[in-house]
């Protein structure tokens, strides 16, 4: 006991002969960006390397000096260290990626605190955006403070304010409504003590997060499952030793020196702090991509997105994508030309289109620009699914509606010599989509069409010479009226449609049956005879 009281009293009495001497030292730890994995910025951590003692441990000389108030001291300490290593710029990344450093609650005791920090940064020459100050989450306790007064004057002053240790103890959502961090820090406990309910906490914290326009750091971070987890959940920057312990600047300049490092410029900070932002966990089908000349990369995308996508294309996201850089494909037309469009208008527009047979929506919105490239969020809809699943939510939406107009909907693949029934409210006795799809059309005009139309229904279903037709007469669908086998008994006029449908794999058709109206049916009973009921 003695001797810890002894070690505290040193400490309390040679803090300013350590900074003077250097046995102060400033331990750099990696914070990465969540999305890309690239360097996002350094945390500053401080050491005591005594010649007496030999190194001492934070939690020895860091309650010591807040005891005795000279914790100000050393934080202004590591602050210059790193301003003199940002000025020699012996490690490459320094010149472009932010520092974090720890202010105490009882900094804010030192009446000229700001002008202290200003001026290192000043004497070194260092842009202010270069730092985020991280004040203990403690300090949101002390009433005494004032603390939004100092957050706001950083923040005026051109520096970022992160509220470090989120969650250890002594928040409260209210901190998050009275003070305005740019960033919280959630704590190393949420990983330590990492199960399902850890997870479920995380998630929520993260989506809030979003809502209010802060940022996101998880310090503690040591596995690959929890990478993946906090990726999963959009957490915005990842700490801890996965990434790298706690090195001195020797340490960084050895590492640095290899050719892959790879780190954000000031540009990129901005552009992926943008995107970072972006809440993927709503429910709905979305994911993140950079469009650039006709190209797009996917950045993230959620549960919901991939499997809608797998719905429509069960090869899978990945050959998707391969697909749609074909630029011989429909698909690629349209989803190329929304992603041209809102990247020059900087909004949001949809379109829909028919994709493998489905009818999809697609909705991009704008998130950020950096040179050529643009970020955008996309969602998606996949009507024939929800009309399986949701046919509720559908009826609102006016689709079950359109549908009932028809009495049969098909989508008839003639390469494949197939047949899918989409909607039908009929009671054929044969449709298409029982086995072969030129089988099936025979046997129907056999059994469904009066015998007096069936060698003009013959003609019309004659799928060789479609094309070729729709050709002549410039359009994508022909319609033409048959007399057709009625539930209600006997035979109705009704029309008969084909539509061209272009799809990655070929060209399909919606067949479509819709009841003649009654002035429909004179007219038709003028020109091919009285109809047969």
């Amino acid at each position: 006991m003695s001797e810890l009281i002894n070690l505290e009293k040193y400490v309390q009495e040679h803090i300013q002969i350590a900074a003077d001497e250097g046995w102060i030292k400033a331990y750099f730890q990696p914070i990465v960006r969540g999305l890309t994995g690239e360097l996002s910025g350094y945390e500053a951590l401080a050491r005591w390397d005594d010649p007496t003692y030999g190194f001492l441990t934070p939690d020895v000389f860091i309650p010591a000096l807040e005891k005795s108030g000279d914790i100000y001291i050393l934080d202004l300490t590591i602050l210059e260290i790193i301003c003199k290593n940002y000025k020699k710029r012996s490690v490459k990344s320094f010149e472009s990626v932010p520092f974090s450093f720890n202010l105490s609650r009882l900094d804010f005791n030192v009446k000229d605190i700001h002008e202290r920090i200003s001026s290192i940064c000043d004497k070194y020459q260092v842009p202010h955006h270069m730092f985020h100050i991280e004040i203990t989450e403690s300090t949101t306790c002390d009433k005494d403070n004032d603390l939004e007064e100092h957050i706001q004057w950083f923040q005026r002053d051109g520096f970022e304010v992160w509220m470090d240790d989120f969650g250890s103890g002594y928040s409260t959502l209210n901190t998050l409504q009275t003070h305005s961090f740019n960033v919280i820090k959630l704590d190393i406990m949420f990983l330590r003590n990492f199960n399902k309910k850890a997870e479920r906490i995380l998630r929520s914290i993260v989506q809030l997060a979003k809502s209010l326009d802060i940022g996101t750091v998880c310090e503690g971070v040591e596995t690959q499952e929890q990478v993946e987890f906090l990726r999963e959940i959009g957490c915005e920057r990842l700490q801890g030793w996965y990434y790298g312990r706690p090195q001195p600047i020797e340490g960084l300049e050895k590492s640095s020196s290899d050719d892959s490092f790879s780190y954000e410029t000031a540009e990129d900070q901005l552009y992926w702090d943008k995107i970072s932002r972006v809440d993927l966990l709503s429910g709905i089908p979305e994911m993140i991509v950079e469009y650039s000349h006709d190209k797009w990369e996917l950045v993230a995308v959620n549960k919901n997105m991939y499997k809608a996508i797998v719905e429509v294309h069960p090869e899978g996201i990945d050959e998707i994508i391969k697909k749609i850089m074909d630029h011989t494909s429909p698909v690629t037309q349209n989803v190329n030309g929304l992603f041209a469009q809102v990247s020059r208008t900087k909004d949001s527009r949809k379109i829909d289109f028919i994709d493998n047979g489905f009818l999809v929506l697609l909705k991009a919105t704008y998130i950020a620009s950096l040179d050529d490239k643009t970020a955008l969020k996309v969602s998606l809809r996949n009507i024939y699914t929800e009309l399986e699943y949701t046919r509720n939510s559908l009826l609102e939406d006016g689709l079950i509606g359109l549908y009932s107009q028809f009495e049969l909907v098909n989508r008839i693949n003639p390469d494949k010599d197939s047949a899918t029934q989409i909607y039908s409210n009929a009671s054929f006795e044969k449709i298409y989509g029982q086995g072969s799809l030129k089988a099936g059309i025979k046997e129907f005009t056999n059994t469904e069409v009066m015998e007096d139309d069936r060698k003009r229904y013959a003609e019309f279903m004659t799928l060789d010479t479609l094309d070729k037709r729709l050709e002549e007469l410039d359009t994508t669908f022909i319609t033409e009226a048959f007399r057709l086998r009625d539930k209600e008994g006997g035979y109705r006029w009704k029309f008969v449609t084909l539509l061209r449908e272009p799809t990655d794999s070929g060209v399909q058709y919606l067949y479509e049956i819709q009841r003649a109206s009654t002035k429909a049916i004179n007219s038709l009973n003028l020109k091919y005879g009285v109809d047969t009921i």
